[in-house]
């Protein structure tokens, strides 16, 4: 399944501005607030981070929004442009296929440079990274949520200083991350399925900021 133009015309923007910034779009299920005011003390004079509107919480639906946003937004990966939708596959082997038809529609608009990233159950996986690097699988998102709170005492969801409070352990969590990655791929599960966990890709995105601002 492939989703394509909807009739909306690519807005010009200014190429001084282009030269300034690059515009990473980001795609976050729902209302949700966690992933935003995370994500949003991530510009800087190098990189303007963007967030899709639409309070979808189907990944199908959330990519469908992210492709709309991109094309209104002119996003290009040739000029350093990235989109990312945010999925959590939670405990559900139902969300499977919609997780697959999601990376397909991403795999077939690559000129916006547009990609699918699942946590395993959900996004707090990534703040776990930050301290540890554990393989416990979760019954479900609340137990993963309760994990946090050991770990993180000063955690509440949708905290608005996460960033802050997680900054000097970013680099940790990035290698925690691929190392869960590789340990779920060793066990042979399949992934961006709910059995892949658990697991955040979301370091994708931290290393797709890093090498905006570095590269």
């Amino acid at each position: 399944m492939g989703v394509r133009k909807t009739g909306y015309e690519s807005k010009k923007r200014n190429s001084n501005s282009r030269i300034r910034k690059r515009i990473i779009v980001i795609s976050a299920e729902g209302k949700n607030k966690t992933e935003t005011n995370y994500f949003r003390k991530f510009n800087s004079d190098k990189v303007k981070i963007h967030f899709a509107p639409g309070n979808a919480t189907d990944p199908v639906k959330m990519v469908e929004e992210l492709l709309q946003e991109c094309e209104e937004k002119d996003i290009k990966r040739d000029s350093g442009d990235r989109a990312f939708c945010l999925v959590d596959s939670d405990v559900n082997a139902q969300k499977n296929k919609q997780i697959m038809v999601a990376d397909k529609i991403a795999a077939t608009n690559k000129e916006y440079g547009m990609e699918v990233i699942v946590s395993a159950p959900c996004f707090e996986e990534w703040f776990i990274c930050h301290y540890i690097y554990s393989t416990k699988q979760y019954n479900s998102n609340e137990e993963l949520l309760e994990a946090v709170e050991k770990i993180i005492p000063e955690y509440s969801k949708g905290r608005e200083d996460l960033y802050e409070l997680l900054a000097d352990y970013q680099e940790q969590a990035i290698q925690n991350a691929k190392r869960l990655e590789k340990h779920c791929v060793d066990s042979g599960r399949k992934i961006h399925t709910a059995d892949f966990q658990p697991s955040t890709e979301v370091y994708k995105i931290i290393e797709a900021i890093r090498a905006i601002e570095y590269g």
